[in-house]
């Protein structure tokens, strides 16, 4: 019945009690703080209380003072601006962030964003000649620009300058006017792992402290970077779990029209949007403007001026999701029926491919088999041109670095340690195939193979309180980097009969040896169903996360079920 790997996380005893006495706490929440590397009042305090009064100041960026400076005089002179975004959720929302506020500050301000299919990513030849035509003088970059050497040159040749805002590992900086990314040699910033709109609010920040502006001017574009950040997969730490906090609380309270009608699309209230609604809903309809259509699209969604303009292009965003939808669907489909056949030759991988497959949503099947099959996984589409792919990796596997080593097959790839693009030739395809499952195979331990749950603490169900369960939900936003704390009961018992709700989720209680019961909720582990059926009288143990569910306006604490394992009976 066990899906995953069980890891008890074993923080240090003293401190965690320590903790539990210095802040009030219960063991189990102290440990989970622990876990999270908080082990003292002030690191609490800083955590259950993020505020953007705490952020490192943004001329600690190399080249800032000189960007600003550029920025001020192309303002003041009127001079004509270019924003030149990614066409992902990252530069996107930093597109309109810098167009916006330029925009305010009556900046003759325009943008560019990538076609994904004719021009790829980053800064393009198309792109510097649409600069020209322009007559821009100065460019900004958003979310890519760090690796585009050849193209800056050509702006330069031009007489265009440029400042890049990206958060990429560089290879070999370009030169460009100036640089912002946290991690180029020489930048003092002493946080590496922000995204592509969070280092243009960094500009922003700057240019407003620097011009005297109040820090509202600056504050109130923390909603697009909290959507980036959710959507980038960055770490949700230390200033990301700022920019979430405060994003989110700005997206509940007062969203921006465009959003505002999204939101009614999907049915949901602005006071309750969490960080699934933007990952699981706004994410990808702003995506499927670039995979489907164009993502200008996206941008002008955002920066729409009226609420019948933003009506009609969140219209046109929903619709775009959902073609992108049924296309993903039937590509799934395709994909799966090919999968059976490739493990009967590879086994360490999912190396797959089909020249009709919309390249848009390659990236979306990889994730989907990646995530059933928990293998390192490459989608491939297209044949004119070359072929595309994209590849997704398993925890713990820097799938740049099984790349590198399969790089005598590919023409181009690039990307981060867990997903990345690649290019290569038709031709290539059986030999990248085979080196691609071969260094897996090397690299793969048996436990990499299996998907892990990291568990806070043991947990007697008689703790799980009203504060319990209130300290809980300051934990969050979750997200890669500060995932929901997990916790394990054992000697548990059946309550009553399980239900299976629409074939695939299934709800039933527990009682632990107290007598204690608790709601619980299965979401897509149809397999535990006929299990808690023939063994209703057997002790278990359970992994779950706690939430607070509402029902019929009474609202009670439920166990969210990650995994689930019968205990040996006597003589087993």
């Amino acid at each position: 019945m066990k899906r995953y790997r069980w890891k008890v996380l074993v923080p240090d005893e003293e401190l965690s009690a320590k903790l539990s006495r210095d802040i009030n706490v219960s063991m189990p929440i102290a440990r989970a703080l622990c876990n999270r590397g908080i082990a003292g009042f002030e690191e609490a305090r800083e955590f259950f209380r993020p505020n953007l009064d705490r952020l490192p100041s943004p001329f600690l960026f190399r080249d800032m003072k000189k960007a600003v400076d550029r920025v001020c005089k192309a303002v003041e002179t009127g001079e004509k601006i270019l924003i030149y975004g990614d066409y992902d959720v990252d530069g996107t929302t930093g597109t309109a962030l810098l167009y916006l506020f330029f925009q305010s500050l009556g900046a003759e301000v325009a943008y560019y964003i990538n076609d994904r299919f004719s021009e790829g990513y980053g800064l393009s030849e198309e792109g510097v000649s649409h600069a020209a035509e322009m007559k821009t003088s100065l460019v900004v970059t958003v979310d890519c620009g760090i690796k585009a050497g050849h193209e800056i040159k050509l702006l330069a040749a031009k007489g265009i300058e440029v400042i890049v805002c990206d958060h990429h590992e560089p290879e070999k900086p370009p030169l460009a006017y100036a640089i912002l990314n946290p991690k180029v040699p020489d930048c003092r910033y002493p946080f590496r792992e922000l995204c592509g709109c969070s280092v243009a609010l960094k500009l922003v920040h700057a240019f407003c402290e620097f011009t005297g502006k109040p820090p509202e001017t600056w504050q109130q574009y923390v909603d697009l970077v909290a959507i980036a950040t959710a959507a980038d997969m960055v770490p949700l730490e230390k200033e990301n779990r700022i920019y979430m906090h405060k994003g989110i609380e700005l997206l509940q309270k007062k969203p921006r029209a465009g959003i505002q009608e999204l939101l009614a699309l999907m049915g949901v209230e602005p006071g309750t949007l969490g960080t699934g609604h933007i990952a699981f809903g706004i994410a990808p309809r702003i995506n499927a403007a670039g995979r489907m259509h164009t993502a200008r699209k996206a941008v002008e969604w955002l920066i729409a001026g009226s609420k019948d303009e933003a009506r009609g292009h969140a219209a046109e965003l929903d619709r775009l999701n959902r073609e992108r939808r049924q296309i993903d669907t039937e590509m799934l489909k395709s994909a799966e029926t090919m999968v059976e056949g490739h493990f009967a030759s590879f086994c360490s991988s999912i190396v797959l491919y089909h020249e009709e497959w919309h390249l848009g949503v390659l990236g979306i099947v990889a994730s989907r088999l990646q995530d059933k099959y928990y293998l390192p996984t490459v989608i491939m589409g297209g044949r004119e041109g070359g072929v595309k792919g994209s590849v997704r990796s398993v925890q713990g596997l820097n799938i740049c670095d099984v790349l590198q080593q399969c790089s005598g097959f590919l023409e181009r790839f690039g990307g981060h340690d867990a997903a990345a693009g690649i290019t290569l030739k038709p031709e290539n395809i059986p030999g990248f195939r085979k080196q691609f499952d071969r260094i897996c195979a090397e690299k793969l331990s048996i436990e990499q193979r299996q998907r892990e749950l990291q568990i806070d603490s043991f947990l007697s169900l008689e703790d799980v309180t009203g504060k319990f369960l209130n300290v809980l939900k300051q934990f969050g936003p979750f997200g890669q980097g500060n995932r929901e704390p997990l916790f394990q009961s054992s000697n548990l018992r059946l309550s009553g009969l399980p239900r299976l709700l629409q074939g695939k989720h299934v709800k039933f209680a527990v009682k632990d040896v107290t007598g204690k019961i608790h709601d619980v909720i299965a979401f897509g582990r149809e397999d535990i169903y006929r299990e808690l059926e023939r063994g209703s009288r057997r002790m278990f143990s359970m992994v779950y996360a706690l939430e607070e569910n509402e029902w019929n306006g009474r609202k009670s604490t439920q166990l969210k079920l990650k995994d689930m394992g019968f205990e040996e009976e006597p003589g087993e």
